[in-house]
């Protein structure tokens, strides 16, 4: 006999993995003059800037290029809770990064997470250029992959992710989420301690 199937982990990245709005945040007041705080962080760039569409897309492109993302730190306590989850289930990394990161994504996952992740998929939710963008949920592709679990810090993929019955943890006490309404089911982890008693409580 084989050895059994294990269940999957679908994990987000940004803010979940790494320290990505803060990075984001740093830079940008730094390169133009913004005095944010991760309090102020939202994931709608023109909003957050206060510029236009087309002048947040041409500092999006500079940031993307400026080698940022490579250099991102790793949440506390992340690696370790990882490695211990991976021996019981299958980690996966599902990310609304757009494709053209992807190689940046992987060599940091890598890195950061060695022997951990075992796959990389991506929705393109922020694609340009791609008709098909931000129609590709996180939600169709934890369908497709047949995940058990989702870890995210966005409620919005939590939420569809518990419409389709795949249990859902809202990662992070971040200003983004914290007065977000919930789908039935979805469970609120604030950091990596919190995940291992969560999936600690399960395997017990």
């Amino acid at each position: 006999m084989g050895s059994p199937v294990k269940p999957i982990i679908a994990l987000d990245i940004d803010d979940v993995l790494s320290h990505s709005a803060a990075a984001i945040i740093a830079y940008a007041n730094k390169r133009w003059g913004h005095m944010h705080t991760l309090e102020d962080f939202n994931e709608h760039l023109p909003s957050l800037w206060q510029v236009t569409q087309e002048e947040a897309e041409s500092r999006w492109a500079e940031y993307m290029a400026s080698g940022e993302m490579e250099q991102y730190q790793v949440l506390a306590d992340a690696r370790a809770v990882l490695q211990n989850l991976a021996k019981r289930y299958r980690i996966i990394a599902v990310t609304s990064r757009r494709e053209e990161l992807m190689g940046l994504t992987q060599r940091w996952l890598d890195q950061n997470y060695p022997g951990v992740v075992r796959r990389l998929v991506s929705s393109n939710f922020y694609g340009k250029g791609d008709p098909h963008a931000a129609k590709r949920t996180k939600a169709a592709i934890l369908q497709e992959l047949g995940a058990s679990y989702i870890i995210d810090d966005q409620p919005k993929h939590c939420n569809g992710a518990a419409g389709i019955g795949v249990q859902a943890i809202l990662f992070g006490d971040y200003p983004w989420n914290r007065s977000a309404e919930l789908a039935t089911g979805v469970v609120r982890c604030l950091d990596w301690d919190a995940v291992k008693g969560y999936f600690d409580g399960r395997d017990g």
